[in-house]
């Protein structure tokens, strides 16, 4: 089944909806379903770091509902998706500030899934959320609820017509025996998303070298993602939800806003009278070529470190000159 993604105008009931189920205490509120669905490993990974008696489903929960009432929402087109994607591949670790984050607690929603999580079954990531916990940074990676039904219906039509009965029934009793009578939660929770992972990401230049493959592709792309929405190169508008959905939010819960910040790509110049590393003047060009896109460590004395910032495809040299070089480079505009 073709997996509809919401519009701009919808993030914020995405957002109220996803809330009221973070909160809900009940069969089947977030914090239930993560007790039943998780794996053993996922459903004690932080209880640790969580106060005595908080199970960490309860915290991820309690989190949750607080991080997406305070959240700012953003909507980032298809465009500037693909130009994150393309730019996570060279971006390396960096020191992760802050103030590089487009807000210190949010919600992001991409037009286009730019990636998929194989941890998942290779899902795509629709939703990002973000903020402080535990002394880190949380970001929370959701996808959609419909591809994970369609995912397990597959599978299930994969299996042999003869397959035991009895076997699977063992299993499900065996993977779900922690649960209590009456108390399994609804497979798919109502508001279309599903809960896939949270990464606590350090102060500082994170260590990852005992991360899995898959979640550091994640985590390069929302980093990039980040990055590029703090340039000149990306525009943003706030836009309002239509007056049904703004009625209904407010109906949940009056204190919840009602716009979201559209990232576009702006249109880009593609070509260049000279080189940028070289001062007017210094010398003359008798031909053009082509410059790739790619990261480049700028000095922010501010900051008095050093950050990453995109240095976007282009054709160098004086506009009447031969092109050299034969390569093709993919300009993304609006």
């Amino acid at each position: 089944m073709a997996v509809t993604t919401p519009t701009a105008r919808e993030i914020p009931e995405v957002r109220a909806d996803l809330a009221a189920w973070a909160a809900d205490h009940g069969r089947d509120g977030m914090a239930n379903w993560l007790h039943c669905m998780l794996p053993p490993a996922a459903r004690t990974s932080f209880d640790d770091l969580l106060p005595p008696g908080i199970t960490t489903p309860q915290g991820l929960a309690a989190r949750t509902a607080a991080g997406l009432r305070a959240a700012e929402l953003f909507y980032v087109t298809s465009d500037m998706t693909a130009l994150a994607h393309h730019a996570a591949e060279s971006l390396t670790d960096f020191e992760m500030r802050p103030e590089d984050l487009p807000a210190p607690v949010g919600m992001l929603a991409f037009e286009d899934p730019p990636l998929r999580y194989e941890a998942a079954g290779n899902q795509p990531i629709r939703l990002v959320t973000w903020g402080p916990w535990l002394g880190h940074l949380a970001i929370d990676y959701w996808s959609g609820t419909r591809e994970y039904l369609d995912q397990v219906n597959a599978s299930l039509a994969a299996q042999p017509s003869d397959q035991d009965l009895a076997e699977n029934e063992a299993w499900l009793r065996r993977h779900f025996a922690h649960v209590a009578p009456g108390r399994m939660a609804n497979i798919h929770p109502i508001h279309g998303f599903t809960y896939q992972r949270t990464t606590l990401i350090e102060a500082g230049k994170p260590d990852l070298s005992d991360t899995p493959e898959a979640d550091v592709a994640l985590l390069r792309l929302i980093q990039a993602t980040w990055l590029l929405m703090g340039q000149t190169l990306a525009t943003s508008e706030r836009v309002a939800a239509d007056r049904a959905s703004r009625r209904r939010i407010q109906r949940m819960d009056r204190d919840y806003g009602t716009e979201v910040r559209l990232i576009r790509l702006r249109r880009a110049r593609t070509e260049r009278d000279t080189d940028p590393a070289e001062q007017p003047g210094t010398r003359e060009y008798q031909h053009r070529w082509v410059v790739r896109g790619h990261w480049k460590n700028q000095w922010y004395p501010s900051r008095g470190a050093h950050k990453p910032i995109w240095i976007s495809p282009y054709i160098a040299g004086p506009g009447d000159a031969p092109l050299i070089g034969g390569e093709k480079v993919l300009v993304l505009a609006r």
